[in-house]
C-alpha cells in the first residue's frame, strides 16, 4: 500500500531527481532552486500538507503591465491548465503572479508519481515564464525589463 509522503520522503525524491532544495527557517516550505533562477522569479517553493503538495511560483510584474495581464489571465490559466495563476497586489509592493500547481497525495503517492508532477509542472512554469518575458510583464530587480529595455515604471 502507498502512504502519504513525508518530508524526508519528499526530500529524498528531490534528491534523486537532480533538483537542488533547501529547508527555510523563515516558513515550512522546501525551496526548489531550478526555477527560482529563472529571470522574474522571486521564490520557488514545495509546500507538503496533509491532503497534497503545493507546488508555488511567485514572479515580480511590472506595475505598468498589471491591468493587461489581468484581462490576459483567464486565457493563460487555459493555456496552462495543470497550473493555477493569479495576482498577488499588495499596496506597498510590486505586484506578483502567484503560480501553483497541486497534486493530492491523501491516499498515498509512488516516487515516479511525485517525479512526474515535479517535471510537468516545472516544465510548465519555465515555458510560463518565457511566455511572460517575451509579453514583457516581468519586473527585474536591474530596473530592465525582461526583453532588456530600461523599465519606465
Amino acid at each position: 500500500m502507498i502512504e502519504p509522503p513525508t518530508l524526508a520522503l519528499i526530500e529524498k525524491w528531490l534528491s534523486d531527481m537532480g533538483l537542488e532544495h533547501y529547508t527555510c527557517e523563515h516558513c515550512s516550505a522546501l525551496h526548489i532552486a531550478v526555477e527560482q533562477d529563472a529571470q522574474g522569479a522571486l521564490e520557488n517553493r514545495l509546500f507538503i500538507e496533509e491532503w497534497g503538495v503545493l507546488l508555488s511560483t511567485e514572479f515580480q510584474v511590472r506595475p505598468t503591465v498589471m491591468l493587461s495581464l489581468l484581462g490576459e489571465l483567464g486565457q493563460i490559466n487555459a493555456n496552462y491548465p495543470t497550473l493555477k495563476l493569479f495576482l498577488d497586489i499588495v499596496d506597498d509592493a510590486v505586484p506578483q503572479l502567484v503560480v501553483g500547481a497541486t497534486v493530492l497525495t491523501g491516499a498515498g503517492i509512488s516516487a515516479e508519481q511525485f517525479a512526474l508532477f515535479m517535471s510537468t509542472s516545472l516544465d510548465a512554469i519555465a515555458a510560463l515564464a518565457a511566455d511572460l518575458q517575451q509579453l514583457d510583464c516581468l519586473y527585474l530587480a536591474d530596473g530592465l525589463s525582461s526583453n532588456g529595455d530600461r523599465q519606465l515604471h
